[in-house]
């Protein structure tokens, strides 16, 4: 099992580049920027998270659920974002940043994880 952890460390790396590379996309292209595109990651990689659950074994949840796409999301710089929002007096949209990807994440994951 052990070796399969040591697989899952650079794969989470992976993730988070494609994270990094994702969000200055988003911050170019998204209504709200970083904070609109770290979101949407977190939803997308909420419905990825459910279809490997539902599609696949302990290991590979492991390797590809907790690496790869551990690393592809990411909850501090979720929180990071929040913060910045509520500190420039724009409280509204940090929480709607809280509420919406939270109830849209579940509700991917749900629903991938159910039809797979």
């Amino acid at each position: 099992m052990t070796g399969w952890y040591l697989l899952a460390i650079p794969i989470g790396g992976l993730g988070a580049v494609a994270r990094v590379l994702s969000t200055r996309v988003g911050e170019r292209h998204l209504p709200g920027g970083a904070a609109t595109a770290t979101a949407l990651i977190n939803v997308v990689g909420a419905g990825l998270v459910g279809v490997v659950a539902a599609l696949a074994g302990d290991i590979a949840l492991l390797v590809i659920g907790g690496g790869l796409l551990g690393g592809f999301t990411t909850f501090s710089t979720w929180m990071v974002e929040i913060d910045v929002l509520h500190r420039a007096g724009r409280w509204q949209n940090a929480l709607l940043l809280i509420v919406l990807p939270t109830i849209a994440g579940a509700a991917t994951y749900a629903s991938t994880s159910a039809i797979f």
